[in-house]
């Protein structure tokens, strides 16, 4: 059986699949009922460590260190902490042993830069956070290392997919690449054109002051363009591992540029932008050496003889659908050409990085997920829940990395814990103002739509508290009720003991901090459920294609770009790239 049924099936075994299907708000709405095979760790994440000298060690802290331990053993039993007395109960040290086992490694890629330079302490460039600054650089030196070696004469053109403030598309073009720039949102487009001219001022003003100061000559002696070495938006080590290299230096000595286009991206109208691109005005300079014998300066076009131009696809966190539909973008482009077809580019490579699981199209639609046949044929077919999809998100690997990440992780529990303790008194409001009828039906769309999410309206209608809140209980519900303007004594009857006896309520809290903990665990094993299966769909499709032994002359990689620790969840790359080119720590995949 390959990895990838190996995880559909652990995330479709009873105990997980039950886990993930309820969420802690779900269980305090229901009174507490749970599912009979939870007995025995339910009753150990209610018992708490009584010492008078100490604070009781959290149940759910056991679990998140044995996780981060990554040291499964009969040896190892959650006993990380001189003050936890406790032990992880046998199913629970079995679901997290597998889930390490199946889950994908997130170590980070390493792309050796040449100039044998630390550039961790490298200026941030100009407009961009540290994450962001971390993941431009990332992706554009591995871009960079990826296609100079081996196609820098042939590749010139890249296509950045949901390009947002264009930070990736301005530092790809100063790389010497021409970039087309999409984005579905004339918002984000406008930014990126306006942080272009900024940028564009802040280089003129450097190159001034440097003229004046006499260090021109010295700054330039490269023969890389001084935009390439000027921008601030082009990370540091970018800059470093290229005008180091003398090869690589002569690939930087071309001028590139930059387009922004707004559209409504998918499949269709991408292939239909990049050949709008080529034929363009604006691209007559960059087309005229590359297209042989197609003239585009005029309406006259002679493209039969045109050898197709390579393009290259990128997207840093393309949202929801958007990584099927650039994957489906190039393996259309893929297919061989029918006789009275003419193609003017062919899609070459790919380097994407998805995000955002949960916008995904509805399983039900089976649209992106499952792509590949080999969950697509299973029987009933593979269906992977609104509720996973929000845990596919989840970075738990990191919670502890530090004492400030570890007071974090401490108030986010607390907050999914305080609302789901608060649900019975929601549900009490929401009696009282909605008529019997309404509610049934609203709790029955709402269940359909929602289940395991722990959205409700009553939720939404709460809305969001701040951080101080969230101190305590008793600051909590003061807090809440305040906002909401209602006196809990006017619904005495209808709450349960544990609003008003505190050991019964911190039971609780324990046990519903141990279930987030362990849904949000299952997390990273189903963000690799999806990435195994748009690697498998791919290599089935390029063995399919219409291409003359397509699978031995492409290769598909899972590459992880970016460190998590930098707040970089989403870090692992999709990409296509041909056979011959150079293999940047390719992540083996056991299939």
């Amino acid at each position: 059986m390959s990895k990838l049924e190996l995880i559909y099936q652990q995330l479709c075994s009873p105990l997980t699949s039950d886990i993930l299907s309820i969420h802690p708000n779900d269980l305090a709405s229901s009174g507490f009922q749970f599912p009979a095979g939870w007995k025995g760790w339910w009753e150990w994440s209610t018992s708490i460590d009584v010492d008078e000298n100490a604070a009781p060690f959290p149940r759910w802290m056991s679990l998140l260190q044995y996780y981060c331990s990554a040291m499964p053993d009969d040896d190892l039993t959650g006993n990380r902490d001189p003050n936890n007395k406790s032990f992880i109960p046998p199913e629970l040290k079995t679901l997290i042993d597998e889930i390490i086992r199946l889950q994908m490694k997130r170590d980070l890629v390493t792309v050796v830069s040449t100039s044998g330079d630390d550039q961790r302490d490298a200026p941030r460039s100009y407009g961009m956070s540290p994450k962001k600054d971390h993941e431009v650089s990332k992706m554009s030196e591995y871009i960079s290392r990826l296609i100079y070696p081996g196609s820098a004469c042939t590749l010139h053109h890249v296509v950045d997919v949901g390009s947002g403030q264009g930070y990736l598309s301005r530092a790809l073009s100063d790389l010497g690449l021409h970039v087309l720039a999409l984005d579905s949102n004339q918002n984000q487009t406008s930014g990126a054109e306006r942080w272009k001219a900024k940028e564009a001022a802040r280089m003129k003003k450097q190159l001034k002051r440097e003229k004046v100061q006499g260090r021109s000559n010295s700054t330039h002696r490269c023969n890389c363009p001084p935009s390439a070495l000027s921008q601030s938006h082009v990370p540091t080590s970018v800059l470093s591992a290229s005008i180091n290299n003398k090869n690589e230096c002569t690939m930087h000595s071309r001028m590139g540029s930059l387009t922004h286009q707004t559209i409504c991206i998918n499949p269709y109208t991408l292939e239909s932008a990049i050949h709008g691109w080529f034929l363009s005005g604006e691209t007559n300079q960059i087309t005229r050496s590359v297209i042989g014998d197609m003239l585009v300066d005029g309406t006259e076009r002679h493209i039969s003889q045109a050898k197709p131009i390579p393009v290259m696809m990128v997207a840093l966190h393309a949202c929801g659908s958007l990584t099927p539909d650039v994957l489906r973008a190039f393996l259309s482009n893929r297919r061989r050409p029918s006789a009275s077809e003419v193609r003017i580019w062919t899609a070459q490579a790919v380097v994407v990085v998805g995000c955002c699981y949960n916008l995904m199209v509805p399983e039900a639609a089976l649209i992106d997920f499952p792509l590949s046949r080999l969950l697509r044929q299973r029987t009933p077919v593979a269906t992977l829940p609104l509720a996973s999809r929000h845990l596919a998100a989840q970075i738990p690997s990191q919670w502890l990395r530090n004492e400030t990440s570890a007071r974090e992780t401490s108030l986010a529990i607390r907050k999914v814990v305080f609302r789901a303790l608060l649900q019975p008194v929601l549900q009490a409001i929401s009696t009282r103002e909605t008529s019997a009828v309404h509610a049934a039906t609203s709790s029955l769309s709402h269940a359909e739509g929602l289940c395991g999410v722990g959205q409700t309206p009553e939720n939404r209608r709460l809305g969001k508290l701040p951080n101080a809140a969230y101190k305590d209980w008793e600051t909590f519900l003061d807090g809440a009720t305040s906002k909401m303007g209602i006196q809990l004594s006017d619904f005495t009857a209808q709450l349960p003991a544990y609003m008003y006896n505190e050991s019964r309520r911190k039971q609780l809290e324990s046990a519903l901090s141990v279930l987030h903990v362990l849904r949000c665990i299952m997390g990273p094993l189903i963000e690799t459920l999806i990435l195994l299966d748009r690697y498998e769909w791919i290599r089935e499709e390029l063995r399919e294609s219409g291409e003359s032994q397509a699978s031995n002359t492409m290769d598909v990689d899972l590459i992880n770009l970016f460190d998590q620790a930098t707040g970089s969840g989403r870090n692992v790359a999709i990409v296509i790239k041909p056979r011959g080119w150079p293999n940047i720590n390719s992540r083996f995949i056991d299939n």
